[in-house]
């Protein structure tokens, strides 16, 4: 039981942390180009996490016959992940990005249940499908279809897609290495392929200043090292099911560090939302009865028709 609380808590603080990281990359793309910031992030981290190995696991050697999957991973969950994800932001607001990444639990139940073969309760169901409308209620339906926007939901898209490959593959990892060997490996392996890419970018140098330093660090240091370790642990405790479904919570982290940092209100609708996603969370984790299950759907159904009224 102790093992679990620890990983919900793990996974709220990653979660918080990658939720906020939407509001940091919006500020240091300023500065960066999308590979470049990627890059230097995970670059920081690499330093971090090498030293931390060193002390914790001096003797742990990555094996002849997991490079190639320990090498996937990284360039899926690290390099292409966090390419998609900086050019997406580059386009499209900070909380629609959020939104996106928070379809990801959808396809990795696909994933399972189609190449695992793993069997979907009523509740996980449930419990994505009130994930998703919440989602809907915090963006409020707004989504734009210029060309710049369009191109931002189809790069945040591949980061989602990525992500849910990154799990699937780390999977079997657990069975020989720790969260932090994993990290340390994935993150080696993506920095390689990131940092070619990097050294044909235009960086706006002059425009560097405290904030940006700041928000880089806060990127290099909590982003993509400790969150990264807390979501393994997270993960290989929780699995990737009920994993992946507190990346929903990202896009409430993100519209409250929006009012706080560029002062953007906070409406009805993200306050709605807000209250789903934390059911959705609910649900999943707990073996809740059909008639609790009915109810949250008929207060969704009687929120979205009021929502309506309104609109006209």
């Amino acid at each position: 039981m102790k093992t679990k609380i620890y990983s919900i808590i793990a996974i709220i603080l990653a979660v918080t942390m990658w939720g906020i990281s939407f509001l940091s990359i919006k500020i240091t793309l300023n500065v960066f180009g999308p590979m470049t910031l990627a890059t230097l992030r995970f670059l920081i981290a690499s330093i971090i996490l090498f030293v931390v190995m060193r002390i914790k696991e001096p003797d742990t050697k990555l094996q002849r016959e997991d490079i190639k999957p320990m090498a996937m991973a990284g360039v899926f969950g690290v390099a292409i992940y966090y390419c998609f994800e900086n050019y997406g932001i580059k386009y499209i607001s900070s909380s629609e990005a959020s939104l996106i990444i928070g379809t990801i639990p959808i396809f990795s139940l696909i994933v399972d249940s189609i190449i695992l073969k793993n069997k979907l309760s009523v509740n996980n169901i449930i419990g994505v499908l009130l994930s998703m409308i919440g989602i809907y209620f915090i963006i409020g339906g707004n989504i734009r279809l210029g060309t710049n926007e369009i191109l931002g939901y189809i790069f945040m898209f591949g980061a989602v897609f990525s992500w849910v490959f990154y799990n699937y593959t780390t999977k079997n990892l657990f069975k020989k290495y720790s969260q932090l060997a994993i990290v340390f490996y994935q993150i080696i392996f993506g920095t390689m392929v990131l940092i070619p890419f990097s050294l044909f970018e235009n960086n706006n140098w002059e425009l560097i200043n405290n904030v940006v330093i700041y928000n880089f660090l806060y990127l290099a240091i909590f982003c993509s090292a400790i969150s990264y370790v807390l979501y393994m642990y997270a993960l290989e405790n929780l699995g990737s099911t009920v994993t992946t479904l507190y990346l929903n919570f990202s896009p409430i982290v993100t519209v409250v560090g929006g009012y706080f940092v560029f002062s953007e209100a906070i409406n009805t609708n993200q306050i709605i939302g807000t209250i789903l996603i934390i059911l959705s969370v609910y649900v999943v984790n707990l073996n809740l009865s059909y008639y609790d299950i009915v109810q949250i759907i008929k207060f969704t159904k009687i929120n979205y028709r009021s929502r309506k009224i309104d609109s006209k």
